[in-house]
């Protein structure tokens, strides 16, 4: 009879390892939202949804690339000069200028190096439809949206003095 209680605990013990090891091995095969192209774009898009709560545009930008932060920041810098108050790279965004006119129903990427071309599609796939740039920086995915450039200070002022 003690062999019995002994394999039995022996085969419970075996099912709790392998119980853990399933466990591990579910742990590690899910991926992080920026560990893709398009799970990063869903990502960015859901918290630019939100993006008027202070918490969810932070967490928007730091969906941003290298290029996006700095064309932010840098109209952060001119707002904050023009209003005489400081301005935030995030309050340009919780301004509502970003996101997309539709809801997405499916997204496709296209990876190069550390470049990626995601195709957000809608219900309409004639009208409803956009691609979207994103970089890896440090092994994560971070969007691009095309943001205008600043045009230079100087030329600003002259408009401004024009009434244009």
């Amino acid at each position: 009879m003690s062999r019995g209680v002994s394999a039995g605990r022996r085969g419970s013990a075996g099912l709790g390892f392998a119980a853990i090891a399933l466990f591990a091995l579910l742990a590690c095969s899910r991926h992080e939202p920026d560990s893709t192209p398009d799970g990063v774009v869903k990502l960015w898009l859901e918290k630019m949804e939100e993006a008027t709560d202070p918490h969810a545009a932070h967490e928007a930008f730091e969906l941003l690339g290298p290029k996006a932060r700095a064309n932010l920041q840098d109209r952060a810098d001119l707002a904050s000069k023009m209003q005489g108050r400081q301005e935030s790279a995030e309050d340009m965004l919780a301004q509502g200028r970003f996101g997309l006119k539709f809801r997405p129903k499916s997204m496709t990427s296209a990876v190069q190096g550390d470049d990626a071309i995601v195709t957000v599609v809608g219900a309409d796939t004639q009208t409803e439809h956009t691609t979207i740039h994103c970089v890896r920086e440090n092994g994560e995915w971070r969007v691009e949206p095309e943001l205008p450039d600043l045009a230079p200070l100087h030329h600003r002022e002259e408009l401004e003095m024009d009434g244009g």
